[in-house]
């Protein structure tokens, strides 16, 4: 008997020409509004297929090679949680200042949605590389991270919370040589310092390492082990700050109920994270790009971007991702040297961020 062999094509709108689909050769898929498409296929690497109804979205989106959609906002809701095996990424068309509420209204609204970027992203000059680097994490796996090859800096081990301010003294220091304004290095200063005091102070709590929660007035010294890292540098020419702690007790409801409560401007003391949770919000406020990666009980990892031109910096978030994951994966072990002792409170100069 003949056996029928299937050879499946996708029209790839940047080339304007059909593809062969290999086996392992993935493609996005685009449900938005026609100039919405048109910048995503532009600023993508890989092949993309439009799509405009919810009947079309839904069945392109089983297909094999599909590994992440494009959807414009006003128009997740067809896809109702539908979608398990691929990546949505919802596109925000909205002004700046509405981008961040808008954010944590749709992370809200869809509890399986994990990606948000504006359109203004797809036309910003580090467009390309952070969807490529995306597309590696979500076809790759966690141990693709969102820095790219480029990114140089410093990375160091922080256990002792009163040792952090010679550490952002030097870490001004560097960004200073980037040609960093004062007013930058201010910038860059307060979102490093309310990283490392969440994992020094919140994330070791929320774990139940401490029983109690420690005011930040007083001094925390931890075991090399449960020290937090952080590297900081410069990538595709923008600013990124890292802290990663071994606690992993992050959770996305707490990270959303902090953000709506400062969102609606009703914020209330809370003790249970040693303030009122601004800090997280002037985080997020300040970011160009933040991407949070939770393993619980194991690593909680957050990259936020600052972009800068002419040493200042440009206030406009272009992309949020979140990376909860349900067990452990051991690829995200926290990179360290052999002798953890060595970058204990000290850095060394680094190429790449693993």
């Amino acid at each position: 008997m003949n056996r029928t062999k299937h050879i499946e094509y996708v029209f790839d709108d940047a080339s304007e020409l059909y593809r062969r689909l290999k086996d392992t050769q993935p493609y996005a898929v685009v449900f938005a509004r026609e100039e919405h498409a048109t910048l995503v296929c532009a600023a993508l690497s890989a092949p993309c297929v439009r799509v405009t109804s919810r009947a079309d979205f839904l069945a392109e989106c089983t297909k094999r090679g599909a590994i992440v959609a494009f959807v414009d906002l006003d128009l997740l809701a067809q896809s109702d949680g539908q979608i398990r095996d691929i990546a949505i990424i919802g596109l925000i068309d909205d002004e700046p200042a509405a981008t961040l509420p808008t954010s944590i209204i749709s992370f809200d609204r869809y509890s399986w949605l994990s990606h948000l970027i504006t359109t203004t992203m797809l036309v910003a000059p580090l467009a390309r590389a952070h969807l490529q680097k995306l597309l590696e994490r979500v076809v790759d796996g966690p141990e693709h991270d969102m820095i790219g090859t480029a990114g140089v800096g410093r990375v160091a081990l922080l256990a002792r919370a009163s040792r952090r301010d010679a550490r952002f003294e030097r870490m001004a220091e560097f960004f200073t040589k980037q040609g960093l304004s004062t007013r930058a290095t201010s910038v860059i200063a307060e979102v490093a310092e309310e990283l490392v005091m969440n994992a020094l102070y919140d994330a070791p709590v929320e774990s139940g390492y401490f029983e109690q929660a420690i005011p930040r007035t007083e001094d925390v010294d931890l075991p090399v082990d449960r020290a937090c890292e952080i590297s900081y540098g410069m990538d595709e020419g923008n600013v990124f700050i890292r802290v990663r702690d071994p606690f992993g007790a992050l959770s996305r409801e707490r990270l959303l109920e902090v953000l709506n409560r400062c969102s609606a401007k009703s914020v209330g003391l809370d003790e249970s994270r040693g303030g009122a949770g601004l800090g997280l919000w002037r985080v997020f406020s300040s970011a160009s790009t933040i991407a949070i990666t939770v393993v619980p009980g194991r690593i909680t990892d957050i990259v936020v971007g600052i972009a800068t031109k002419n040493g200042r910096v440009v206030k406009n978030l272009l992309a949020i991702h979140l990376f909860f994951h349900a067990k452990t994966i051991s690829a995200l072990d926290a990179v360290v040297s052999d002798d953890q002792e060595e970058l204990l409170d000290r850095s060394i100069t680094l190429i790449h961020v693993a």
